[in-house]
């Protein structure tokens, strides 16, 4: 299979990982300045009993062969910044052409 087009992967991002120290506090550390990668945002509205919840979610889409910096690894926790909103990752899907990893798409939610 081939890789996803350069116009297709417009976006750029920041990858960080969380640590929390003794205290309970949580430090966001610079991983990756993503590049060629497609971001597409979701909203959603969701009517309770309390009242209206907005929430932002996106799906990351990072590409193995046009995407960078290469080989970038990634995981449930780890925070993405990207079009003036910062998102966890909640979900890394892998997805494969037969033989190789092809791409990997992150759940996001903001």
């Amino acid at each position: 299979m081939r890789p996803i087009p350069h116009a297709l992967l417009p976006h750029s991002a920041a990858l960080y990982t969380a640590e929390t120290d003794a205290e309970g506090m949580r430090t966001l550390t610079l991983t990756a300045q993503l590049s060629r990668v497609r971001i597409e945002p979701e909203s959603a509205q969701t009517l309770t009993a309390d009242e209206t919840q907005s929430s932002q979610n996106a799906l990351l889409i990072y590409d193995m062969r046009s995407s960078l910096p290469k080989n970038t690894a990634f995981a449930v926790g780890q925070y993405i910044q990207a079009q003036e909103a910062m998102y966890r990752v909640e979900a890394v899907k892998a997805y494969h052409d037969g033989r190789r990893l092809h791409h990997v798409e992150l759940e996001l939610r903001g």
